[in-house]
Formats: structure tokens, sequence, C-alpha cells
């Protein structure tokens, strides 16, 4: 029988590097739903995995958020031993095609009316909810009972990427079919804090976006919207 290494020298079969940090890219992101009917306040990085409710495109509906929803493990917080530099804030909106309580459905950019209607084709529609939402609002981060950042309106936060889709509208009859192509997103530099700051383990935080009144979605379906702390994630090494 082999001798058993002494406790002493056990540390060179150690499949991790105690005491050593590694630094990676990454964000922190957290998705929910915007109501038809708006919403006075809206708590991001709250609930983590398997809590609050998915606004994932084909997860089922009322379910908990899964990892295309958040990436929080914890609720407003990041577990012991990782700690996270936050370079930049973007927010992200999404129209909707559903009404349906608690149920997003993504909205095509693409619609086609083979009707007379004096109604904007859903993706019009779509392009007013993403102006009427990110051109108002107020975002606020919150790091324990401090808040260390406040802005407005949302669409101070552009995503740094982005779905392109240019708009067009056109018609096969005088009097019937209509064919509209449309998207909208904010655009421009991105926000980024300087300078960045830096969460540590077990901190509590949050990003909070209010408005005065609610402000209901022309469309008058559910969109989308979410937070990302892009930046670098700081854990363990092995």
């Amino acid at each position: 029988m082999d001798r058993i290494p002494l406790a002493s020298q056990a540390a060179n079969y150690d499949v991790n590097r105690i005491g050593e940090v590694e630094g990676v890219r990454q964000t922190l992101y957290d998705f929910q739903l915007y109501p038809l009917l708006g919403s006075l306040a809206l708590n991001f990085f709250a609930n983590p995995i398997g809590q609050g409710v998915t606004t994932s495109p084909g997860a089922v509906v009322g379910s908990t958020k899964t990892i295309t929803d958040t990436n929080m493990e914890l609720a407003g917080q990041l577990p012991n031993p990782k700690s996270f530099l936050v370079e930049s804030i973007e927010i992200l909106t999404f129209p909707g095609n559903s009404g349906a309580a608690n149920t997003f459905t993504q909205q095509p950019p693409y619609d086609f009316v083979a009707v007379p209607t004096d109604l904007l084709p859903l993706s019009a529609g779509g392009v007013n909810d993403v102006w009427n939402i990110n051109n108002t609002g107020h975002l606020q981060f919150y790091i324990g009972s401090k808040s260390y950042l406040d802005e407005t309106p949302l669409h101070r936060f552009p995503p740094k990427s982005f779905v392109g889709v240019d708009g067009a509208v056109a018609s096969n009859s005088a009097t019937t079919a209509a064919l509209a192509i449309a998207a909208a997103r904010s655009m421009g530099r991105p926000y980024f804090l300087d300078p960045p700051i830096f969460l540590r383990a077990t901190q509590n935080f949050r990003i909070t976006l209010d408005w005065p009144a609610l402000v209901p979605t022309i469309s008058t379906l559910n969109a989308r919207i979410g937070v990302i702390l892009d930046g670098y994630l700081y854990r363990n090494s092995q």
C-alpha cells in the first residue's frame, strides 16, 4: 500500500489555489415584466433564480425565474466569496405580444394587417411602447442604505448590443392590406460609471426604476425590461 501523504503535504494535491482570486469579464442581469398598465416602481436583482416570476420567452407562464431571466444566486447580494466591479449600466426594453397577467411573449418587428383598420400595426405599437417607457422613468442604484446613482430618463442607459431593424410601411391595396416593419431601442454612448463601483460579497444592493405616475404601454400589451450591470466578477481561483 502506498504511504498516505502527511497533512502538511496535502496542499500539493489541492485543486483550488487557496487565497488566490481570479477576475473574469461578466455581467449581472435581471429581467422582469413591465405590465401594460405601467408600474410606479420595479426593483431589480431582488429575486434570484428559483424565485419571482419568469418573463423568459417560451417559459411556462407563472413559473419562477431561470438563468435566462437573471444570474443572481441570492436576493439582492452576491454570495461569499464572490464580488463584482460595476463599470457600466444598460437597460433593455422589449415590446410584447400578450396582455395576460404575468405573461410575456415576444412581439415580432414585422406585422401584416389584412383588413381595413385605423389601429397601428403591432410592430408600430411596440415602437411606441419602447419610446414611452425609455423616455420616462428614473433609475436609482442603491448599495446598503445609500443611493450611489440617480439618473433620468431611462434612455440614458442604452445597451451596448442590440438587434437593429429598419422601419418600413407598405400596402398592396388602397383599402385593405398593409405591411409594417418597425423596432425601437435606445442608442448612444453607454453609461459608464466613473469611478466604477465595487460590490463586496453579501453587500445588499438593488437597482430601482420608478415613475411619478403610471406609464401604460401604447399597445396595451405587456413588455419586458431588464437591467444589466457590466464589469468584472471576482471569485476564488482554481
